[in-house]
């Protein structure tokens, strides 16, 4: 199984498979980015779930985000870190030649 494979059991007894994409902290707590493998009902392709991470002594359980408000905010912080990532993994397979894009010619003449 893929590590990043994460098997979670819904509402109805059904197992269901997501990509981690990643666990990150906003504000006081941490969440997780998850991806669906498989189509799920209500949910749109490429659709992302945010759950909170929360502690049970040795194991992180995954609970709802409890507000919009709170939902909205660690929505923006994924989105901002998923941009950086991705932005960076570009950078890492673009032939630049050499060249940093630090630097970049500036002359305007």
């Amino acid at each position: 199984m893929n590590e990043n494979i994460i098997e979670m059991v819904d509402e109805n007894g059904a197992k269901v498979e997501f990509e981690h994409l990643m666990t990150y902290e906003y504000g006081e707590n941490f969440y997780v980015a998850l991806l669906p493998v498989t189509p799920i009902e209500d949910f749109e392709d490429g659709e992302v779930l945010i759950m909170r991470v929360e502690e049970d002594g040795d194991e992180d359980i995954f609970s709802a985000v409890e507000t919009q408000e709170e939902l909205e905010g660690a929505w923006n912080a994924f989105c901002e870190l998923y941009d950086e990532e991705y932005e960076d993994d570009e950078e890492d397979d673009e032939d630049d030649g050499g060249k940093d894009s630090d630097d970049e010619e500036e002359d305007d003449d």
